[in-house]
Order: C-alpha cells, then sequence, then structure tokens
C-alpha cells in the first residue's frame, strides 16, 4: 500500500493511492480521476482512463471561451458533476441561461448559478469558471488506516463564487488486496431554504485499454437514445425509438439492429444514450467494459436501494457515450470538418440523464451522500472475454459468472469501510 503527492505539471499536483494491484492518480484540479492502472495479462500496466487533449485549462485546441463544453454533451472528466436545479418550467429558462446551465454542469463544486446571472456579466462569469485559479480542489488530508492497512485522501472544494448554496467534500480509499479506488461524496445544504440538485459520477474509457473486440454491459436492460442533439454537430449510428430498446438489439439508422455491448471501434459515429436505473430489487447497479486482449476487466458500481441508508443519494439513471468518431469539429477535431480524434465510451450514474430529471432536495443544513467505486482487474480465464451474465456479490466478493466461468472480485461491495472512514473525517464545522 502507498499513498503519496506527486507534481504532474508546473502548477498541478494529484495523490496517487496505491496497491499491488491498481493505481490511481486523483488530480487536485477538479478532482480528477485521470490515471486509473492495473497490470494485464502480459505483464504490463494499463491505464482504463481516457486522457483528453481538451482538459479544459490552457491546453485545449480551441479557445474561444464559448466553445469549451457549450456543447453539454461532452466528457464529464471522469469525476462527478453537482448542479442546482432550477425551480422554474422549462418555458421559463431563457437560452441564455440555458447555455450557462450546460457549460456549469460539466464542472464539479463551481456550479452555483447566481440568482442575479444576466446578459451583461455572462461572459465574465464563463471567464472565472475557466480560469484555474479560480477552480480549487483543496486537499484537507491524507494518511493511512492502522485497521484496515487502507490509504484515503479527503478533499474539498473551494469555491469563491457568489451565492454559495452547497459545501461538498469527497472521500476516496483504496484497500489492501482489492483492485478497487471507492468514492463517497458528501453535500451539505448551506443555504436558507431548500434546494434540489442534480448529482451523479462519470467516467470515460478510453485507449490504450479500449480497442476494436472489447464488450460492454450494464445492469440496465432497456435503453433510450438522446434526443436533443444538434444534428449538424454528430453523426449518429443508432436510430431514434419510440420504445426503450436493449443493448443487444439497439435499432440502426439504415436499418435492422446492433449489438452495441460489441465495440466496433473507429466508426465515424457517436450516439449518447439512457437508461432508468431499476433500484428496489438489486443490490447494486453497475457498468462494465472488458478488453479481451488485455484480459482486463473495467467495473463501477454503486449500491441499490437494499444497501442504501437514510443519507444516501439514489443514483436513479445510467448513461452511456459511445463515441466512435462522429463529432467532426473543435475540440474534438483539430479544424472545423476534419476528423475527431475521440475513440472512448462515457459511463455515467447520476440523478438525472444529461440534466434532466426530478434531481434530489436537501433541507437548510442537511447532509447527503453518493457512495460509487470504479474496479480494474485483470482474469484468468479466458472465456470471460466473451462477456458475463450475471452480477452477484457476497461480504467480501464481486462474482460476475458467464455459465461455468467467473470473475471473482475481492472487494467491499456494501462500501462498509468507506462508511466508517466517513463518519471519522467528514465534518462539514
Amino acid at each position: 500500500m502507498d499513498i503519496r503527492r506527486v507534481r504532474i505539471k508546473e502548477d498541478e499536483n494529484a495523490t496517487v493511492l496505491s496497491n499491488d494491484l491498481i493505481r490511481a492518480v486523483v488530480q487536485d484540479y477538479n478532482g480528477r480521476l485521470i490515471e486509473f492502472s492495473a497490470m494485464n495479462i502480459h505483464g504490463g500496466w494499463v491505464n482504463s482512463n481516457k486522457l483528453h487533449r481538451f482538459p479544459f485549462s490552457k491546453d485545449t485546441v480551441d479557445q474561444n471561451i464559448k466553445h469549451k463544453d457549450a456543447d453539454p454533451l461532452m466528457d464529464k472528466l471522469y469525476g462527478y458533476q453537482v448542479k442546482l436545479v432550477e425551480n422554474k418550467s422549462q418555458e421559463q429558462i431563457t437560452a441564455e441561461e440555458e447555455a450557462i446551465l450546460g457549460n456549469i454542469n460539466t464542472y464539479d463544486d463551481l456550479l452555483n448559478k447566481s440568482e442575479n446571472l444576466n446578459k451583461d456579466d455572462t461572459d465574465a462569469y464563463l471567464d472565472a469558471i475557466f480560469e484555474k485559479d479560480r477552480v480549487k480542489w483543496i486537499v484537507q488530508r491524507y494518511g493511512s488506516d492502522e485497521t484496515t492497512g487502507g490509504v484515503w485522501v479527503l478533499s474539498k472544494n473551494n469555491s469563491p463564487f457568489r451565492n454559495c448554496k452547497w459545501a461538498t467534500k469527497r472521500l476516496d480509499v483504496v484497500l489492501p488486496n482489492q483492485p478497487v479506488i471507492y468514492s463517497a461524496l458528501y453535500i451539505k445544504n448551506t443555504s436558507e431554504n431548500t434546494i434540489n440538485l442534480n448529482v451523479g459520477f462519470d467516467n470515460t474509457i478510453g485507449a490504450p485499454f479500449l480497442e476494436s473486440g472489447c464488450v460492454l454491459n450494464s445492469s440496465s436492460k432497456l435503453w433510450n437514445k438522446f434526443q436533443d442533439v444538434e444534428s449538424h454537430k454528430i453523426i449518429e449510428r443508432l436510430s431514434d425509438s419510440e420504445k426503450p430498446f436493449t443493448l443487444e438489439k439497439a435499432p440502426l439508422k439504415t436499418g435492422g439492429t446492433c449489438d452495441v455491448k460489441n465495440i466496433v471501434g473507429i466508426s465515424g459515429t457517436t450516439d449518447i444514450l439512457y437508461s432508468k436505473n431499476e433500484l428496489e430489487n438489486k443490490s447494486h447497479i453497475w457498468a462494465s467494459v472488458i478488453n479481451p486482449h488485455h484480459q482486463l476487466i473495467y467495473l463501477s458500481f454503486a449500491p441499490g436501494k437494499e444497501l442504501m441508508e437514510d443519507i444516501d443519494i439514489e443514483l436513479n439513471y445510467s448513461t452511456m457515450v459511445l463515441d466512435y468518431g462522429g463529432r467532426n469539429q473543435p475540440p474534438w477535431s483539430l479544424y472545423e470538418g476534419g476528423p475527431s480524434n475521440e475513440f472512448s465510451i462515457h459511463l455515467g450514474s447520476s440523478t438525472s440523464y444529461y440534466g434532466k430529471g426530478p434531481g434530489v432536495s436537501l433541507e437548510p443544513g442537511e447532509v447527503k451522500r453518493v457512495l460509487y467505486a470504479r474496479c480494474l482487474t485483470t482474469y484468468d480465464n479466458p472465456r470471460m472475454g466473451n462477456n458475463f451474465n450475471n452480477f452477484e456479490s457476497f461480504n467480501h466478493n464481486i462474482v460476475l459468472k458467464r455459465t461455468k466461468s467467473s470473475i471473482v472480485i475481492p472487494s467491499d461491495p456494501k462500501f462498509e469501510v468507506i462508511k466508517k472512514f466517513g463518519k471519522n473525517l467528514i465534518n462539514f464545522d
């Protein structure tokens, strides 16, 4: 077990949490998980996270402030999002306000939209959002636990934005002999009124882990195509459907169906999907990507209803972006009409789908929590490269089964350890 602080750029630091099975690098800037790696069957370490060319910093190819994620479908930085839900009908929200919410929605906790925001200060507000010295996560403490042997890092948002209505803290934990990083996001309503939030975790899986021949899977069985997409910005493979569809029989624009679980590689298309999670009778919601060549599986999971406590937030929706090169404009391409440089799969779980949904309410002074975990591990049986059909959890294992084959993942499916850590470490006073 090891935990250490590292300098990754001239003005950016990160925390490395690792054991013999995984390495997780949590960047201070925005709390991003910029590396989540494990050793493949061939003995090489492989990072599952997509490393963008446009990490919303000064390195962005397109420097136009209004273009930096004005599109709400841009990948969510393998972190989490918190968005204040306005108590208005959709008809009452102006075009300018809607665009601003799209920009703010992709950031972690600097999403506190001023009640007085208007046309006159829109540009200045967006400039402030994208100034790196105005967007800070502060690492409060980090260390190891003698009882469990685990390592942890506790961070908080240090947002200077006016009229902040909530405070957030995040705890990341890696335990011995488990290929998993556990995360807990705590949110407190610091205002004098009830607030309604959309909250979620996001992951962007990319090369070198992601390649043709990988297979994906999810606890969500029925999916819908996200339709609020400007047609000139995206080339889609899947057609609109009046009814939800399974990933195995997704409708094609060219007619017929395809199995979306089979990752075909660069096809010049990008498709955005969402699904309503079935929480009532499930221990977990989860999503996975298997690479048969590396014999590695990426698995994200969160508690279902039966494992939740009173303070836990239900992640009601799953989201998926199959980005196989279907966006031919900056920042995905170098120039307008150029080939997309993106090959990735975005997997998310949230209280909404792409900003749409009821969200979660917090009373004044109330604290609520989101629990989430990511796993990256190798497997011995090559048969599991053909995907699995059953997810089971026990006290200290998650078992993925395919007929007579299985992957056993040593883990803490009930999130018991991170819950105990949180009771000792989380304090908003």
